[in-house]
């Protein structure tokens, strides 16, 4: 008789209050990930043991991840924040790409408009300098 498997949870949108989607960072050792949520605020989180166990498993810089937050109170200064409990593959991001609840500063596209947005307003800004020192070099008759 086959052994009974677990059944899954569904990571798919809305997430619960205590879980948020994160891109994975640079590794800090000993399972130990920095990572980059929607807003840009970078947090320390742990593999949990159920994701330990996987044999296939591997966890790359770059990935999304879903992570659940550990109860903390305000004025505790403590580092680890969470732990990772799913990783997303590409069938998973799309999937939330089509429910409409990708965040855009994680998409490509946003990335590319964010960094457009500010060449432009780096362009207006120089512009704007030559438009002054070009008059200041006229003279008037």
């Amino acid at each position: 008789m086959p052994r009974k498997q677990a059944p899954q949870q569904s990571y798919a949108p809305p997430l619960p209050q205590s879980h948020t989607l994160v891109q994975l960072g640079a590794p800090q050792g000993s399972n130990n990930f920095l990572c980059k949520d929607a807003l840009g605020g970078e947090r320390l989180v742990e593999i949990s043991k159920s994701l330990k166990r996987m044999k296939g498993l591997i966890v790359m810089r770059g990935d999304y991840a879903i992570i659940k937050l550990f109860p903390t109170a305000p004025e505790e200064n403590v580092r680890l924040v969470g732990e990772i409990v799913y990783i997303l593959e590409k069938g998973d991001v799309k999937e939330w790409k089509r429910a409409g609840q990708w965040p855009p500063s994680f998409s490509a596209d946003g990335l590319r408009s964010q960094l457009t947005e500010e060449k432009q307003a780096a362009l207006e800004t120089s512009e704007g300098e030559e438009t002054d020192q070009s008059d200041d070099g006229r003279q008037s008759e």
